[in-house]
Order: structure tokens, then sequence, then C-alpha cells
């Protein structure tokens, strides 16, 4: 039938679309020349190093000061470096927070004043193409993502990240033969990661799809009640509602699955590096085959026990920052 076919092609054509594949770099940089360029972000990435190595500094500095005898614990040398190391940490902390967070939601910000521009001067095909759920699902969940969201969860990625790095970096200066075990665990890291971005990447777009007629089908129920009401059609609205609802949970129950199976495995490889790290501090100190600082052994073992937990963090994070950027990407 002529009539069938034309509606079918209509809806088609207003079907909402959902890109595939990878995030593209387009966004990425989209989203830094909405933060403030190339030079702020190189800034960022600066001041959480910094922050990191002057907590490392300190750390190991404090342990050499406990091995010190009383009488040279106590001068004024010693107590005014340890005093000048606390303030520098405090000061590279305060400066990563404010500008970690102030620099994304100026970024939300422009990508939110750049979308509604664009909203008020698009032509009135526009609107008659796009349902209002759909409008409104970009200025109210993905605007909301990227307001709320983005700004921890970026800000988490990059404090863990550094974290991780800095514990990764004292082990392997405390002992090197520790980077024996290290192609194998990042080849295994590697593959888990791209499975679950590739899993999770796609699992979020859908979820941000199916969520457009939740919205649109609130706005025809409350503009239509009356319609509804007098036709009996309460019960078919409901059956309507209840199958897009459904559609939208499965996909977000099935993304929080997956973040499930990426933390066993990401435990399992810091369980191994944990483990081989104590074997070979032990093996190595018994037979003397290398002189081991206990002040920078302490601090190792210190940041692998803390990694055990951070760096599953730190992988989902950096996850749902690519996440999280399809909502950029929408917008």
């Amino acid at each position: 039938d002529i009539t069938d076919a034309a509606l079918l092609d209509d809806a088609e054509a207003h079907e909402e679309k959902k890109l595939t594949g990878v995030v593209r770099g387009s966004t990425f940089l989209n989203y830094m020349k909405a933060m403030g360029g190339i030079c702020v972000v190189c800034f960022l990435l600066l001041l959480f190093a910094a922050a990191q190595t002057s907590i490392l500094v300190t750390i190991t500095y404090v342990g050499k000061w406990a091995e010190q005898r009383a009488s040279l614990q106590g001068t004024p040398s010693s107590i005014g470096l340890i005093l000048g190391l606390g303030g520098l940490v405090v000061f590279f902390s305060l400066l990563r927070s404010i500008c970690g967070f102030y620099f994304p939601i100026k970024a939300s910000q422009r990508l939110h004043d750049g979308m509604l521009g664009a909203v008020l001067r698009a032509k009135i095909e526009f609107f008659d193409t796009n349902p209002l759920g759909r409008i409104l699902n970009r200025f109210s969940a993905d605007v909301g993502i990227v307001d709320d969201m983005l700004p921890q969860t970026l800000f988490d990625f990059l404090f863990c990240g550094f974290m991780v790095l800095g514990g990764i970096a004292t082990t392997a200066v405390v002992l090197p033969a520790i980077l024996l075990i290290f192609p194998p665990l990042i080849y295994y890291f590697v593959q888990v990661r791209k499975t679950f971005l590739r899993t999770s990447r796609e699992l979020k777009r859908i979820e941000g799809v199916t969520r457009s007629p939740i919205y649109a089908m609130l706005n025809e129920s409350l503009a239509g009640i009356a319609t509804i009401r007098a036709n009996n059609s309460l019960s078919f609205f409901r059956r309507k509602f209840e199958e897009v609802q459904d559609a939208q949970s499965r996909a977000l129950w099935q993304f929080l699955a997956s973040s499930r199976w990426l933390g066993f495995r990401m435990d399992f490889i810091m369980w191994m590096f944990l483990s081989v790290s104590s074997f070979l501090a032990v093996i190595m100190n018994e037979y003397n085959w290398m002189n081991v600082d206990p002040v920078l052994l302490g601090l190792a073992l210190m940041m692998i026990i803390q990694l055990s937990s951070l760096f599953q963090w730190c992988v989902r994070q950096s996850a749902e920052v690519v996440n999280q950027m399809v909502s950029v990407e929408r917008i």
C-alpha cells in the first residue's frame, strides 16, 4: 500500500539517529576547545603531575626524616623543609581541585550556549521533524551529564591515573625486576579494556537513544490527558510507556553488569602485581641480590596496596569519560 509505505518512510526519516563505533576524535577536540584550548589541557595535566610528584617527594622525605637521630629531627632546617613540602602539597592540591572543576564547567556552559543558540536559530522544519521529547532529552539528560557527571568523572580519572602512574613508577624504581611481569599484564589489561569500551560505549548510546521516547511519551500524555481518558485508552498508554521504559532499563542494567565484569578483572591484575612485588621484595632481601631502601620499599608497597582499589576505579572512570563523551557528541 502506497500510504503505508509513505508513513513508514516518514517514520524512518524522523527516527533518532545513533552513531556507532568509537567516539570520534573531533568530539574530544571540541570539548578541549570548549575548555579553553590545548594550552589549558596541558596546564591541567602538568598541574596533576606536579601535585602527585609533590606528594611522593614529601612522603619519601618524611620517611628518611623518621630514620634520623632525635637531635637531627628537631633542627629548624629539617622542620622547615617538612612544613615547606607540606605547604607545597596543600597548594598544588587546592589549585588542582579548583582548576580541575572550573574548566570542565566552563566547557559545559559553552556547549549548552552553543546548542541553545542553534535551536533558537533553527527553522520551523526542525521542530516539525524532531519530537519535543528528543529536544528535552538533549537539554535535560545530556546537558545534566556534561554539567554534573563529566567534570567529576574527568577529575577522578586524572587524579587516580596519576596516582597509579606514581605507584607503578615508585615500584619500578625500588624493584626493577617487577618490570618483567609488565608485558603480559599490560597485554591482558589492553584486551580487557578494549572489550569493555566497545561494549559499554554502544550500551551508553543505546541507553541515550531509548531515553528520548520516555520524555516524548510523558509530554504527549500530559498534553492529551483529556483525549486519553475520553477514549478509555489509559491501559494502552500505560502498556506503551512500560515498553519504552523497559527498553531503557535493559540498556542501563547491561551497562552496570559490564562494569562489574571489568572490576573483577582489574582486581585480578592488581592482585598479581601485589603478589609478585611482595615475593620479589622478600627474595631480594633474603639473598642480598639488591640493596633495597626500606623507606622506598615501604612507600612502594603502600602505593601498591592503594592501587588495588584505585586501579579498578581509574580504568572504570577512563571508560566512563569515553561513555559520557557520548553526551558531548549528542550535544
